[in-house]
């Protein structure tokens, strides 16, 4: 999250003037200024509880940033020790594709001697078999036995007998030889043909092992993305809630200075008031003591008369001038088109959905000047979330507070605590933040601004 929250100006807004436009004595008494403090340090106790409210908001976030983090560090040693294991595995696996070939190598060779083997089976059965034809033809037993009884003597005897021993070995031992082949021959194919199933089957249980791990794995890191998404999202509302307590600090500010200028009027025109009574019970007074003198106390009337008149005429005049002042209470801020209004509208960005509009969009080359629409001080200058360069005036106007924003400007050309005047250029328009092309984004709040911006009314009523 590449963002900075800009420190908290708030001693700046020390050197700020006052909030309001400049008070009318003849249209405002002590009680009209009482209610005016009354309605700011309401403000004060609704900003103090605000800032309250974010702190807590900001913690919370901390918080589960911080159990976001130790899950995610959980995350990765069992991603660690998943990856560590299907390394294992391919290795396994490895290692049986060597015994498997190293086996098949073997097979091969087996059946090369196999060949040898058959080979050699093949003559011992035709041996045997040209035996067996020879003795069936002889008579079998017989045959030895007429051998041994046509000895000429013992000792020719016992040659021949040891003669047909010979012979009965030899077949026992070419029948013997004959099923040993044929059983070790028998033996190897199959010793070999079930090593080569068991690697099979222990290839084909890593391969399925290898596939978990790999499932297991695939499904961790779906969850650490997840993670990674709701700690960028805790981040963007610490920095949206950052950013709304320091705009809160800077309206505290604003409002104590706007209290003391109001308590300072108060006392001016409870001076004036005191002057006024004191005035009139010495004109009162003067007026009893030249009760004898009729000539005089008619031209006094008459004087009295006029100068009543003239005043009649100056308050109406007063009055007059007030009520024109309140027919548009801000200015229009900068020229150009108007290019979006206040209320419901389509994603300018074209996702298809539909949101609230808070302000009034004004369309004009970059650089185009941006006036204070009234008198007031800067209680924010930097950047903010969604709308780039950012400036908010805090107005005091007939004990009213409001707010307005001025968003996506390429410059900014007053700091927090400024006074400004109606109709002051305080910045450039421009294209910043989230904005679809170079406008003035201008919102008007009734109260001061949040970030649920539930206090924006459509500025269009105010021009």
């Amino acid at each position: 999250m590449k963002k900075m929250i800009k420190p908290v100006l708030v001693a700046a807004l020390a050197a700020g003037t006052i909030l309001h436009t400049p008070i009318q004595t003849s249209a405002k008494s002590s009680s009209d200024v009482q209610s005016e403090i009354d309605e700011l340090q309401k403000k004060q106790q609704e900003n103090s509880s605000k800032q309250s409210e974010l702190e807590g908001e900001i913690n919370d976030a901390k918080s589960e940033q911080s159990d976001n983090l130790a899950e995610q560090e959980n995350l990765m040693a069992k991603l660690d020790d998943l990856n560590n294991e299907i390394d294992k595995n391919e290795n396994a696996l490895s290692d049986k594709e060597d015994e498997i070939t190293e086996t098949n190598e073997k097979i091969e060779k087996i059946s090369s001697d196999i060949v040898e083997t058959e080979k050699d089976i093949d003559k011992r059965e035709d041996k045997l078999s040209d035996r067996l034809v020879s003795i069936q033809q002889n008579g079998g037993d017989v045959q030895y036995l007429q051998v041994l009884m046509g000895s000429k003597n013992f000792g020719d005897m016992v040659n021949r007998l040891n003669a047909v021993t010979t012979i009965m070995d030899s077949d026992k031992e070419l029948l013997n030889g004959y099923i040993e082949a044929k059983q070790k021959l028998e033996d190897q194919k199959q010793q070999r043909e079930d090593e080569k199933q068991n690697l099979e089957d222990q290839k084909a249980k890593l391969e399925d092992i290898k596939a978990d791990l790999k499932s297991q794995a695939s499904e961790q890191e779906d969850l650490k993305q997840q993670l990674e998404d709701e700690y960028e999202k805790l981040g963007d509302q610490i920095l949206s809630a950052e950013e709304e307590k320091e705009l809160a600090a800077n309206q505290a500010e604003a409002l104590r200075l706007a209290q003391e200028n109001a308590e300072s009027e108060q006392a001016d025109l409870a001076a004036q008031e005191k002057a006024a009574a004191e005035a009139k019970a010495a004109a009162e007074a003067a007026k009893k003591a030249a009760a004898s003198e009729s000539s005089s106390s008619s031209s006094k009337s008459s004087s009295s008369s006029k100068s009543s008149s003239s005043s009649s005429s100056g308050s109406s005049s007063s009055s007059s001038s007030a009520k024109s002042a309140q027919a548009g209470i801000f200015s229009w801020p900068a020229q150009g088109r108007l290019s979006s209004g206040f209320g419901v509208r389509n994603d300018p960005f074209g996702s298809g959905s539909t949101g609230n509009h808070y302000g009034q969009d004004i369309a004009n080359s970059i650089g185009t000047p941006v006036h204070s629409a009234a008198s007031g001080v800067v209680s924010y200058s930097g950047t903010m979330n969604g709308y780039g360069n950012v400036i908010i005036v805090t107005h005091s106007i007939n004990g009213r507070t409001y707010e307005t924003l001025y968003g996506h400007l390429d410059k900014r050309e007053v700091s927090v605590g400024e006074s400004v005047s109606r109709g002051q250029e305080i910045a450039k328009m421009g294209n910043t933040g989230g904005s679809t092309g170079p406008h003035l984004h201008f919102e008007i709040h009734e109260g001061k601004w949040n970030g649920a911006k539930s206090n924006a009314v459509d500025p269009m009523k105010y021009f």
